[in-house]
């Protein structure tokens, strides 16, 4: 190392060793209480996402010896988190629960990004304007990250989010060390981006825009100096930096082509696309964002005060273009549907950071010593009270989204639970399509079909959505799907995400198909030691189709028919409403297939909701005379007959019952 160099580096460790003293102390304190308080706010919501048990599927079938796959036979990359993977299948083969590892390692990279954010905070962006001062405002980042329910909340839920938090802010305070230190040690910052690139490909982005900043810095401050920029850019130290991403990544993404065939996930291809729909819902995920936190915003601009230092300058640059650049991609993709702010936690970070900084400035305008005392409560008052306030509407709120998923959960595990015991009857293999594919795909072990096509390379690949029903009345939409497809895998049971009742796309596409029409009637089925019932799609056989009632179909019932069933559905759930929700279902018979009786059963129901049961009991009649396999009709006109000492007619209907859904009697 050269002597001007040594003398530099001795000036800098000088100017952190009269600065540092002054917040140390009190910093880690203050980052250990941030710890306890992260560690117990995210313990309240106590659950784990259902997507996460995708990724335990991948692990389980990994270490068992079925490679990394979803489904048995099946080279699908429906996981975005290879780090993850592999991380959790380590921990599964030292013989530890890797389901309850998956939330402690959560837990703990969260507490780490607490950590490398006061990092950067107190080593990047040093204040040297009194002790008060700069803890407030090296901390203050930390403080607003440890008491964010989006924050809290995934740091729990058992995905990759928090790790890959954790990576991003790591590798951004150690890449702004090694440019503010100009070292000429061995640059690390770059190993620790391509272990979040792996662990999601939006780490790609990261490093990209790392790699733009450097070449900005170098550039703008080697042509100043007389040096040529692009032999400074490409000297031995930045060519390391960038082999040690890109060789690596090399080989993941020819091992990735050839295990998978494809350069990218597959989840990529099933959840992104080109139309106006996609940018617009992307653009209302980021403003549902963005104005959760308006006022925070506003010192985003402030921070443009940095303007006065080129050092901070840069630093506070390089931050923008990584929250810009990640905000782009995350509308582009078209948002997320886990809630909440799933895609914006991990530059959390960097958000905050940048709000604190902005701050900084504001108050920096006191330019006495006296009054950087009190800039320092107004920080504080600032950044206390406004943490104070996100937490008070978010807590709330964020506990509901995690009991809902708890309960989620909790009921596709007793529903796995059903289907693992009719596959172990059955002594064959079951085949299962469903939309909600985590934990009934986990602990069922049978072959499951994504309708949504996350982890099926067809629908991902060749979707064949229907323009009719795609409307905007769904909320965030999962788009792609191909009914065609999903009725030539002959699947044993169709599984909604709620019920009988279509939702998605691919649910509501189901319904427009002859195949589905003819072959699936609604399956009920109780186990009575959970207290739970439950609905699903069984298929026919050959032989039963041919004994059922033809389905004649509408040429144009395509069009309208699963809209206004749809429709029907939703409005029905307002009780004040149930007389303009018959009316919907009369539409949805009118241009409907002539043969299907579920419309029919279902104004029945309404009707019994009205107290008017000679009109129930017309409907449930109607419902089976055209389709005598549904079991639901039966069983009201059983309990109708029953009521009337009608013996004949109520042991006709429950001989029917026991049929076609005997677990119904178990209600």
């Amino acid at each position: 190392m050269s002597q001007k160099k040594q003398v530099k580096k001795a000036q800098v460790k000088s100017q952190k060793s009269t600065a540092a003293p002054d917040i140390k102390v009190f910093g880690l304190i203050g980052l250990g209480l941030l710890a306890v308080i992260l560690y117990y706010y995210s313990k309240t919501f106590d659950f784990i996402q259902d997507d996460s048990f995708i990724t335990y599927r991948y692990v389980k079938n990994f270490t068992e010896g079925n490679g990394l796959v979803f489904n048995i036979g099946e080279r699908v990359e429906g996981y975005t988190c290879f780090l993850w993977v592999v991380l959790l299948a380590g921990v599964k083969s030292l013989g530890f629960n890797f389901i309850s590892a998956s939330q402690v390692l959560g837990i703990i990279s969260s507490m780490l990004t607490l950590l490398f954010t006061y990092l950067i905070s107190s080593k990047i962006f040093t204040k040297n304007n009194g002790a008060f001062y700069n803890l407030v405002f090296t901390l203050g980042a930390s403080v607003m990250l440890a008491a964010n329910g989006s924050f809290a909340y995934w740091a729990v839920s058992g995905m990759e989010t928090g790790l890959f938090g954790c990576l991003i802010t790591l590798g951004i305070y150690l890449y702004l060390r090694e440019i503010k230190d100009h070292s000429d040690s061995f640059p690390i910052s770059s190993i620790v981006f391509l272990f979040a690139s792996l662990t999601r490909p939006e780490g790609n982005l990261i490093f990209a825009v790392t790699v733009l900043h450097k070449i900005i810095i170098t550039f703008k401050q080697n042509k100043t100096a007389g040096i040529n920029p692009l032999k400074k850019f490409t000297d031995k130290n930045n060519l390391i930096w960038l082999g040690l991403y890109f060789a690596p990544a090399l080989i993941y993404m020819i091992w990735r082509y050839s295990y998978y065939g494809y350069l990218l996930p597959n989840t990529f291809y099933a959840k992104t696309g080109s139309s106006l729909e996609y940018f617009s819902t992307g653009f209302d995920y980021t403003w549902t964002f963005l104005k959760s936190y308006g006022f925070y915003g506003l010192f985003l601009l402030i921070g443009l005060y940095t303007l006065t230092s080129k050092e901070r300058f840069y630093n506070y640059l390089y931050l923008v273009m990584i929250f810009v650049v990640f905000t782009i991609y995350v509308i582009f993709v078209g948002g997320d549907v886990l809630r909440p702010n799933r895609f914006f936690v991990p530059v959390m970070p960097v958000f905050f950071i940048l709000v604190q900084e902005g701050l900084a400035m504001l108050t920096a305008l006191f330019d006495k010593k006296r009054e950087m005392a009190t800039g320092a409560v107004v920080g504080l008052i600032f950044i206390g009270g406004f943490t104070y306030y996100t937490y008070n509407n978010e807590a709330e709120t964020i506990k509901g989204y995690a009991d809902l998923e708890k309960g989620l959960v909790e009921k596709m595990k007793i529903t796995a639970g059903w289907l693992k015991n009719k596959q172990t009857q059955s002594g064959k293999p079951l085949t299962v399509a469903a939309t909600t594919i985590g934990a009934i795909s986990y602990y069922s072990e049978v072959t499951l079909i994504d309708m949504l096509g996350l982890t099926d390379k067809e629908v991902a690949h060749n979707p064949k959505p229907i323009p009719e029903i795609s409307s905007k009345d769904v909320g965030w939409r999962e788009r792609n799907y191909n009914v065609e497809y999903i009725m030539s895998r002959k699947p044993d049971y169709i599984y909604f995400s709620t019920g009988i009742k279509p939702s998605a796309y691919a649910e509501r596409g189901l319904f427009t198909s002859h195949v589905f029409m003819q072959y699936y009637y609604p399956y009920y089925f109780t186990l009575r030691e959970a207290n739970f019932t439950d609905v699903m799609y069984k298929r026919k056989n050959d032989q039963e189709v041919a004994e059922s009632r033809p389905l004649i179909a509408n040429d144009i019932y395509q069009q309208s028919f699963v809209n206004f069933y749809t429709q029907a559905m939703n409005t029905q759930k307002d009780k004040s409403k149930l007389q303009e929700a018959i009316s919907l279902y009369r539409k949805a018979i009118d241009i409907g297939p002539a043969g299907w009786g579920t419309p029919y059963q279902m104004i029945g129901e309404l009707y019994l909701q009205l107290k008017d049961n000679e009109k129930a009991y017309e409907n449930f009649k109607m419902a089976v005379t055209i389709d005598d396999y549904n079991v639901m009709a039966h069983y009201y006109l059983y309990q109708m007959y029953a009521e009337k000492n009608d013996t004949a007619n109520a042991l006709n209907n429950l001989d029917k019952i026991r049929k076609y859904a005997p677990e119904m009697l178990s209600r």
